[in-house]
């Protein structure tokens, strides 16, 4: 790797880039006492996530044969360090704290600002379950958290949706097995499309139509965002996701899409008597929320709050909380925070 040498001296490596190459030659060797000595995340023991995620990223993106081909500091707690292999290139957001430790890692296949993850809302006791079901179900950026929740209840306003995923897959008859063995409920059935809830009771779709090939059953296709007026929600997040072109647009619905076909989508879509979430209220919470990773996070919230957001109090995690002009929260953080 190049750096191999330098984090087993007894001297601690001296700025951002050496950190962060540290750290990213700890991962790829597997060397977790060495990946504790840069890491700031205090009682984290990163072996499984070594294991689990992190190897299965970078050889997706990379393939095997990884050497560090650059490594640069983005702003003053960032650094990108590129690893290249025999199928291409992984560019890794590395994040670090005020004591140059590491706090948090991203893989990407570029370096595009303004990838999100959607935060599906779960009991702590639930979310390996509910994670394990959409690692199964879709290829998409979804984690879980939000604690304490109050369950969508389908077509009941006051147990609201507020927002849910559109799952392309191939074969809808197999998808729909398996997410119901998974512990998925159907709720309802179009021409065209069938609506589930995931096992914690939130509502997705799948729509069947996927013509290339997947080791999952589908990808996530579109986001889905209720509000009152999509309008202003979709120049909104038009403008804070960059998502410039429109491929539907009217009245109750807008949907928009990145120039270069980037998936998800975000749909907008009017429905009556809409009720936001009323973030940090626990009797309001949000069912979903936007992790989104940027290169330069100030600029972001500088246009988001043009846009119509609002910066929502502190609640003690790492990346600021704001809400979408629907009440919606997102968070703005650095990639990999």
């Amino acid at each position: 790797m190049g750096w191999i040498g330098w984090c087993e001296t007894a001297e601690m490596p001296r700025d951002l880039v050496e950190v962060a190459c540290c750290w990213v030659d700890a991962l790829e060797q597997g060397d977790v006492p060495a990946a504790n000595a840069v890491s700031g995340l205090v009682g984290w023991d990163p072996g499984p996530w070594i294991a689990e995620a992190w190897r299965p990223d970078v050889e997706e993106l990379a393939g095997s044969g990884r050497t560090v081909s650059s490594a640069r500091q983005v702003n003053d707690r960032m650094v990108r360090v590129v690893l290249v292999g025999e199928r291409g290139q992984a560019f890794v957001s590395v994040v670090l704290d005020e004591d140059a430790k590491v706090v948090g890692t991203s893989v990407g296949s570029d370096e595009h600002d303004g990838r999100f993850w959607v935060v599906v809302g779960c009991p702590e006791e639930r979310e390996d379950e509910l994670r394990a079901f959409y690692t199964m179900l879709t290829h998409g950026r979804i984690g879980t958290g939000e604690g304490r929740m109050r369950p969508p209840r389908w077509r009941d306003p006051a147990h609201p949706t507020q927002i849910h995923l559109d799952v392309l897959v191939a074969d809808l008859e197999a998808a729909e097995r398996a997410a119901l063995e998974h512990g998925a409920t159907k709720l309802e059935e179009f021409p065209g499309w069938r609506v589930y809830a995931d096992p914690v009771g939130h509502p997705f779709c799948l729509y069947p139509g996927l013509t290339e090939s997947t080791d999952r059953f589908g990808t996530l296709v579109r986001v889905v965002i209720d509000c009152a007026d999509p309008i202003p929600l979709a120049r909104f997040w038009g403008g804070v996701l960059d998502m410039r072109r429109t491929v539907e647009n009217s009245p109750d619905r807008v949907v928009i899409a990145r120039d270069d076909d980037r998936l998800p989508m975000i749909a907008l879509q009017r429905v009556p008597d809409y009720h936001p979430p009323r973030w940090p209220d626990p009797d309001f919470p949000p069912q979903m929320h936007f992790d989104i990773g940027f290169d330069d996070r100030a600029e972001k919230e500088r246009l988001a709050l043009a846009l119509g957001g609002t910066l929502l109090p502190p609640q003690g995690g790492s990346c600021p909380v704001y809400a979408d002009p629907a009440g919606h929260p997102f968070c703005l953080c650095y990639k990999g925070e």
